[in-house]
């Protein structure tokens, strides 16, 4: 009996093993199935869950301060990007690619970068996204580590070939085995780490122009940005 329970259980981790195996598909394999399935895309649309962690330093320990929001992202053809906040507080920022806004109604301001290099969390996302029918032009492409987070989840870890010294210097990214985009994480060479959980994706919805046209508000303050600090 002992044997025979053995054996069952035996045969059922092999028949397991392939499954779990399988999930670890070569950088070059994702990277293709990301651009057969989003190479033509012109447009696309998701909800999302943002989760950004700033590390803190006291004298025995490295900790995480970590913040969580929810909204949605919009973007479209060559580099536009839209990504409207709902909670904790609403907060717009978008860009048509070339000036960036960044607006926060409770506090009545909103800030303009005229060079979308200076604002670092969109350059490598829009870059990602623009660029998904040839990754290998603008990153140096790898597999990503695993994520306890994200399980069954293909990852890669996209390193800007332009080595810029200041903002996001890493992009992760994630898809699930259709290859079906689900999050992607920005790593700044300073430890911040902010990770977007896609959901509701939608393919081609046919995004106006006007979306990705900022209007400053009335009675808001402008603060010209200009990457210098």
């Amino acid at each position: 009996m002992i044997y025979f329970r053995f054996w069952a259980v035996f045969s059922l981790a092999l028949m397991m093993w392939p499954s779990s195996a399988a999930l670890a598909l070569p950088a070059a394999q994702v990277a293709q199935g990301l651009a057969n399935r989003y190479g033509a895309l012109n447009d696309l649309q998701a909800t999302y869950s943002r989760v950004a962690t700033t590390p803190t330093t006291d004298q025995i320990f490295k900790t995480g301060a970590s913040q969580v929001a929810t909204g949605a992202l919009y973007w479209a053809r060559p580099a536009k990007l839209l990504l409207e906040q709902s909670t904790p507080g609403p907060e717009t920022m978008v860009t048509d690619g070339a000036t960036v806004w960044w607006h926060l109604p409770g506090e009545k301001l909103v800030y303009r970068y005229r060079n979308i290099d200076v604002a670092g969390q969109l350059r490598p996302l829009v870059a990602f996204l623009g660029g998904l029918s040839a990754l290998n032009a603008d990153f140096e492409v790898s597999s990503a580590p695993a994520d306890p987070a994200r399980p069954g989840q293909h990852g890669l870890l996209l390193a800007s070939k332009k080595g810029e010294e200041g903002g996001v210097d890493k992009l992760t990214v994630w898809c699930d085995e259709n290859f079906i985009l689900t999050g992607f994480r920005l790593n700044s060479i300073t430890g911040e780490t902010t990770d977007f959980y896609l959901t509701g994706f939608k393919e081609n919805p046919g995004l106006g122009e006007a979306l990705f046209s900022f209007q400053i508000p009335k009675g808001a303050e402008v603060i010209e940005e200009d990457g210098s600090q």
